[in-house]
């Protein structure tokens, strides 16, 4: 399971799990590009992306840095 984090700019942070690291960047992405949404007090809640500040999750298996691009 990898542990999945969405930071919004009120200071809150909702927590849940995804099944693996593939799942965390799809979720991620679709965070990022359609906002967040929960469940509140039973009550299903929307935040548009602007309200989002940024999205994480652990890999199993890090990216690796093949090497360090010197822009122009």
């Amino acid at each position: 399971m990898v542990k999945m984090n969405v930071y919004l700019v009120d200071g809150r942070v909702y927590s849940y799990d995804v099944l693996d690291d593939a799942k965390g960047r799809e979720h991620a992405h679709r965070i990022v590009t359609n906002g967040w949404r929960n469940t509140e007090g039973g009550v299903m809640c929307y935040y548009p992306t602007w309200q989002v500040l940024k999205v994480t999750f652990d890999m199993q298996e890090p990216d690796l840095l093949a090497e360090k691009y010197e822009g122009v």
